[in-house]
C-alpha cells in the first residue's frame, strides 16, 4: 500500500522506488540534484560536439605553431620556391622550340622541383631543420612519385577536356570536375612523403582521408588561401614604391616564406589526422 511513509521513497517523474534506483544512477544523480531527472539527449550531442570542436581546435593551434617553430629556424629554405621558379623560368626559355618533346622535358623539371619541395618539408617536419643538401637530394627522391601521379590524371583530364569541348556548358562541367578533383585528391602531396603510398593508391587514400576528415582538413586550408590572398594585396600596396628589381625580389622572398610555411602548417596538420579518428584524437588531447 502507498503510504505517507513510502512516499519518501518515490521518484516524482515514474513512482519507482528511489532506493531501487539509487545503484543504477548514482552518476545522475550526482550531476542532476535531488530528484532523478534523466539528461536529454540533445545535451550530451551538443556537449560531444562541443569537445570536438575544443580538440580540432587544439590540433590547428598546434600544428600552427609547429610549422611557424620550424620556419622561423629554417627560414633560408624561403628561397626555395624563387630557385624552383627561376630553373622553370630558364627551362621553358630552352624547350620552347622543341615542341612536344620540350613539353616532357619541362614535366620532368616540374615534377623534379616538385620533389625537392616536398624532401625540404619532409626534413622539416621529421627533423626541424633542412638544409642545402636535402634541396639538392630532393630532386629524385619523389620525382617517380610525381610523374606517375601526374601521368595518371593527365589521361583522363585530357579525355575530358576534349569530349566536354563540344558540350553546352562544357567549359564549366570541366571547371567542376577539377574542382572535385582538387577537393578530393588535396592530400596527396602529404601522402607522398608522409605514406608508403604510390600509384593509383594514392587516389583512393586522398579520397578516404577527404571524406574522413573533411572538416577539419578542408577548413584550414581554404581559411589560409583567403589570408593568402589579402596578405598578397597587401604586399603589393606595400611594395609599390620601391625600385622593379627589389620590388621583384621582396616579393619572391615573401611568396616563398608564405608557401613553405603553408604546406608545412599542412604537413602538421596531416601527421595529426591521418590514420586517427575523432574518438581517438579525444583520448590524445586529454592525456596530454
Amino acid at each position: 500500500m502507498f503510504t505517507a511513509e513510502t512516499a519518501r521513497f518515490v521518484s516524482p517523474l515514474n513512482g519507482i522506488p528511489r532506493f531501487e534506483r539509487a545503484e543504477i544512477d548514482k552518476p545522475h544523480r550526482r550531476a542532476l540534484g535531488p530528484y532523478d531527472y534523466r539528461r536529454p539527449a540533445g545535451l550530451s550531442a551538443i556537449s560531444a560536439a562541443m569537445k570536438i570542436l575544443q580538440v580540432t581546435l587544439w590540433i590547428y593551434r598546434t600544428a600552427f605553431h609547429r610549422a611557424w617553430q620550424s620556419v622561423r629556424k629554417n627560414w633560408v629554405v624561403s628561397f626555395a620556391p624563387v630557385v624552383y621558379s627561376v630553373i622553370l623560368s630558364v627551362c621553358v626559355s630552352l624547350v620552347a622550340p622543341l615542341g612536344i618533346i620540350g613539353g616532357f622535358i619541362y614535366s620532368l623539371v616540374s615534377a623534379a622541383c616538385a620533389s625537392s619541395g616536398l624532401y625540404l618539408i619532409k626534413n622539416l617536419l621529421d627533423g626541424g631543420k633542412a638544409n642545402f643538401n636535402d634541396f639538392l637530394n630532393g630532386f629524385t627522391v619523389y620525382i617517380w612519385d610525381v610523374i606517375t601521379i601526374s601521368f595518371i590524371l593527365w589521361i583522363p583530364m585530357r579525355v575530358a577536356s576534349v569530349g566536354l569541348a563540344s558540350v553546352p556548358n562544357g567549359a564549366l562541367l570541366f571547371f567542376l570536375l577539377r574542382l572535385g578533383l582538387f577537393i578530393l585528391l588535396n592530400a596527396v602531396p602529404e601522402l607522398i612523403y608522409q605514406s608508403r603510398t604510390s600509384g593509383l593508391e594514392l587516389i583512393g587514400a586522398s579520397y578516404n582521408f577527404i571524406v574522413e576528415n573533411w572538416l577539419e582538413w578542408l577548413i584550414p586550408n581554404l581559411l589560409c588561401v583567403v589570408a593568402g590572398y589579402f596578405l598578397i594585396d597587401l604586399l603589393d600596396s606595400l611594395l609599390f614604391a620601391l625600385p622593379e628589381y627589389l620590388e621583384l625580389f621582396l616579393y619572391a622572398v615573401f611568396l616563398g616564406l608564405g608557401l613553405v610555411y603553408f604546406m608545412t602548417i599542412r604537413g602538421f596538420l596531416f601527421a595529426e589526422l591521418y590514420g586517427t579518428t575523432r574518438r581517438s584524437r579525444l583520448y590524445r588531447y586529454n592525456a596530454r
